[in-house]
């Protein structure tokens, strides 16, 4: 039974962030606080992360947890990833972990990738 919850909760989450985003787009974000923290038996905590990022001159942080989405491997406090946004309410984002920036040519290498492709969450 609690399996079923998870996984409908999980489909659950993918539709908010659907909605949540919108019409979107990219930034770079930076990692501020990095939660890691193993299972321990029937107690179920999950790793936790922060991030910020600034749209049109006002800095955004966000927060979520493992549970529902993927968190990046091991990431350092300022480690910088592609961030995706609303456009219209950039408070509403998520963090994209596979996507790591370390110079800005990397973040033009994904935009010229991803702009005009539709993410699924």
């Amino acid at each position: 039974m609690g399996l079923i919850m998870f996984l409908v909760g999980k489909h659950g989450v993918k539709d908010k962030i659907k909605r949540d985003l919108g019409n979107y787009d990219y930034i770079v974000g930076t990692i501020e606080v990095y939660f890691y923290r193993v299972p321990v038996a029937y107690n179920a905590t999950f790793s936790s992360i922060t991030y910020s990022y600034i749209v049109n001159n006002v800095k955004y942080v966000n927060n979520y947890d493992a549970m529902f989405y993927k968190l990046p491997y091991s990431p350092n406090v300022n480690d910088k990833f592609v961030v995706v946004y609303n456009k219209n309410d950039p408070q509403k984002s998520i963090l994209l972990g596979d996507y790591p920036i370390k110079t800005e040519e990397d973040f033009n290498v994904f935009l010229k990738k991803y702009k005009n492709v539709k993410l699924k969450f």
